[in-house]
């Protein structure tokens, strides 16, 4: 057996998900047809225009917020808070100091940007090897929350996720996870989901598998995706809704993201 010391990093992560409830949630586990996007995808590579998957992905899920703002919010027993920019928080795994480890990037304001502007950003964030883990960006700050009992350190992440204004300024206003980049292997996702945020994504992998189109059997990609509603905020008809819209978009109404400038 092999012991090493607990990072700063890891340590506030503990106090983090032990500081916010696991909440109330719906889950939808979902599958997506994503042949004819994917195709359309490989063409603008070769053509030159930029744009991946995930990047797709996460622009159809930002329209869908502007098409539903009651999901692009924060609830607690207080107040209801409502964005109007769909700012998405999304891990990336970048490597310093010989080590791999998982940031958060939040890309503000997505609807505003194409999806060959969101694959640059997120390239440019993986390339920026900084050592800011989390949401708390100072080290100084990290390493006196890392000595502090836990306690304290939970009441202090309770204080400053007293305010929904806050909580969109340091995380995003909802949480998008993917998995689809570093595995082949079919499933889904469910990830840890809490705190006051109305909705959550996991992107899971894609596979090719024969589905029933027009009552004649064809093989087709599809992808697993996860949506965490919060039912605190989120009831099953609009939720029903949603994921309908989400569909359309992904499997039919794809072309609109692609040419947006």
């Amino acid at each position: 057996m092999i012991e090493q010391k607990t990072t700063v990093f890891r340590k506030l992560a503990i106090h983090g998900f032990n500081a916010v409830n696991n909440g109330h949630n719906l889950y939808a586990l979902l599958e997506f047809d994503i042949t004819n996007i994917r195709s359309m995808l490989r063409s603008r590579r070769m053509a030159g225009s930029g744009g991946s998957l995930f990047s797709f992905l996460l622009k159809v899920i930002g329209k869908c917020l502007e098409d539903f703002p009651e999901f692009n919010s924060m609830v607690s027993l207080k107040n209801t808070s409502f964005f109007k920019e769909v700012d998405i928080n999304i891990p990336i795994e970048i490597e310093h100091d010989n080590r791999k480890y998982t940031k958060q990037q939040i890309i503000r304001n997505i609807n505003s940007k194409s999806i060959s502007a969101v694959d640059k950003e997120i390239e440019e964030a993986k390339q920026n090897r900084d050592n800011k883990k989390g949401f708390i960006s100072s080290e100084k700050t990290a390493a006196l929350l890392g000595v502090l009992p836990g306690i304290i350190v939970r009441i202090i992440f309770r204080i400053v996720m007293s305010s929904h204004r806050r909580i969109r300024d340091l995380s995003g206003t909802v949480f998008v996870t993917s998995v689809s980049m570093f595995t082949n292997v079919p499933g889904y996702i469910i990830p840890y989901s809490g705190g006051p945020k109305a909705v959550s994504f996991a992107v899971g992998s894609s596979m090719k598998k024969p589905v029933a189109v027009n009552d004649k059997i064809e093989i087709r990609e599809m992808i697993n995706i996860t949506i965490i509603f919060n039912h605190d905020s989120v009831d099953g008809a609009p939720a029903a809704r949603f994921i309908n819209q989400l569909r359309k978009y992904i499997e039919s109404d794809f072309e609109q993201f692609l040419f947006e400038k």
